[in-house]
């Protein structure tokens, strides 16, 4: 009985050797270095960091400049350093701590962390540049991007001109246009110059669309209202298609019941136009 127990014993053992070494981080200096690093490209900044104070070796790999290049790419796409001789004198790490830095400052202060940026030589100090840096940029403060918009007429300008609605529906283009830029809660001046650069950049990107900028701008606020009062738990009475129809039939001309109709579909089955989280943020 004694021998049983123990052969038990030693058999959970051995199973829990293993799963332990299964479920363990491999031992790096084990695998060649094209391996190590490619085990090592899954993590991210905060974790290359961490796993640099392991030892000499894991410190020399997460220091490898590819790793910290991925990752300056998968948050900023687009960055003058990459072009504009910068990098012949700095690594990506220290372009990945740099960023980092004038984002941390951009979300309490957009302009003063774009002045550090420009300062520092990791982009050029034109609206050009900075809307493509804005645009590319995959984690942005969005309060503090709409501060910065209100007061950069000419790099807002610049961020619309970047988008692309060839063979958009409305409703989807103006979907696409607030997961990129900040919708005002509020009706006034911002929103309006926005609609305004929407239309522009929708109608060029859609040469042969016959309705005029004035019946699109209506239908933009027409499916703006709609999106709040299909969407908002404060409206009990929820407009119809058919209400909808005949509101704006006598506003709007050369577009068709039907296609008012599905613009209605859209918003009642997608959602906002502009839905936002509790920060402010777009729900992609």
């Amino acid at each position: 009985m004694g021998q049983v127990s123990s052969c038990h014993s030693c058999n959970d053992r051995e199973v829990s050797s293993r799963s332990q070494k299964r479920d363990s981080f491999p031992d790096l200096a084990q695998l060649p270095p094209e391996v190590a690093v490619e085990v090592l490209s899954h993590l991210d900044a905060t974790d290359l960091c961490l796993a640099s104070c392991v030892n000499d070796l894991w410190c020399s790999l997460t220091n490898v400049d590819v790793l910290w290049k991925r990752l300056c790419y998968r948050r900023w796409e687009q960055v003058s350093a990459y072009y504009n001789g910068y990098m012949d004198a700095h690594t990506y790490k220290s372009l990945y701590l740099t960023l980092d830095n004038g984002m941390l400052t951009f979300s309490s202060d957009p302009h003063e962390g774009l002045r550090y940026l420009i300062q520092e030589g990791v982009l050029n100090d034109d609206s050009e540049s900075i809307a493509a840096f804005i645009h590319y940029s995959d984690i942005i403060s969005w309060p503090s991007l709409e501060k910065y918009l209100r007061e950069r007429w000419d790099v807002l300008e610049k961020i619309v001109s970047l988008h692309n609605y060839e063979n958009h529906f409305l409703p989807d283009a103006l979907r696409y246009l607030f997961s990129k830029i900040p919708a005002p809660k509020e009706r006034g001046p911002f929103l309006d110059r926005l609609l305004d650069l929407f239309l522009i950049q929708y109608k060029s990107c859609n040469v042969g669309l016959s309705y005029s900028t004035d019946t699109l701008k209506v239908l933009c606020y027409s499916l703006i209202l709609l999106s709040v009062d299909l969407t908002s738990p404060h409206v009990k009475n929820k407009m119809s298609k058919r209400e909808f129809i005949r509101n704006l039939r006598p506003t709007v001309t050369g577009i068709s019941d039907d296609t008012l109709g599905h613009m209605y579909d859209n918003i009642y089955l997608s959602g906002h136009v502009a839905t936002q989280d509790d920060t402010g943020s777009p729900v992609r």
